[in-house]
């Protein structure tokens, strides 16, 4: 499915697109991202083709869907894991920052309720693993830093991506902005000088 390139989504995005979001939008970004292409949506939801274009484009240029390929690490024989990093103090963005420029580390994310820190991480051996660890250690500020293994991935109903947009379905004051008041004015002002040429 190629709606539009990755040149594009940047170029787009770097000028900024306002576009609010109705429910028929959710429903998109819902088919979406179960696999359905441009025609299925179209049949599905019985909305013309061209709107679901047209409205999928604007979606993946806000960024809402990121389109990417992932490795099946797996498969290549390379092992996979999280490490969670507990901090002694508050600074979790700096840490985060610094565990994201690692050799390995495939994505980092802030959380709350357990560990402070969560890198999604791909090592070949042991020795790499204790490597990474005792690199994350000697930040300051870490407390302890605890890791698991991923052992295999369990493919999830693609139902439960669209139980998760009923509430958006369902509700038709529901109405969702990707960008915020600033560039919205920005992009209506330049909407209306274009208008004037």
């Amino acid at each position: 499915m190629n709606i539009v390139n990755k040149e594009e989504i940047q170029k787009i995005s770097d000028i900024g697109i306002f576009h609010p979001f109705d429910k028929t939008d959710y429903r998109i970004i819902s088919l979406l991202v179960i696999g359905y292409d441009n025609k299925k949506i179209s049949f599905t939801l019985k909305v013309p083709l061209s709107t679901i274009q047209r409205r999928a484009r604007i979606i993946l240029l806000s960024g809402i869907i990121a389109l990417e390929y992932i490795p099946n690490f797996k498969m290549l024989g390379i092992k996979k894991g999280l490490l969670h990093t507990y901090l002694a103090d508050g600074q979790l963005r700096n840490t985060a920052e610094k565990i994201s420029t690692m050799e390995g580390i495939l994505s980092v994310s802030l959380h709350v309720g357990n560990s402070d820190i969560v890198a999604e991480f791909v090592y070949d051996n042991s020795e790499e693993l204790v490597d990474i660890i005792a690199a994350i250690k000697e930040i300051e500020g870490v407390d302890k830093v605890m890791w698991s293994e991923e052992v295999s991935k369990l493919p999830t109903h693609k139902e439960n991506v669209m139980k998760s947009f009923n509430k958006y379905w369902n509700n038709n004051n529901h109405n969702t902005n990707y960008k915020d008041k600033s560039t919205r004015n920005n992009h209506n002002n330049n909407t209306k000088n274009n208008k004037k040429h």
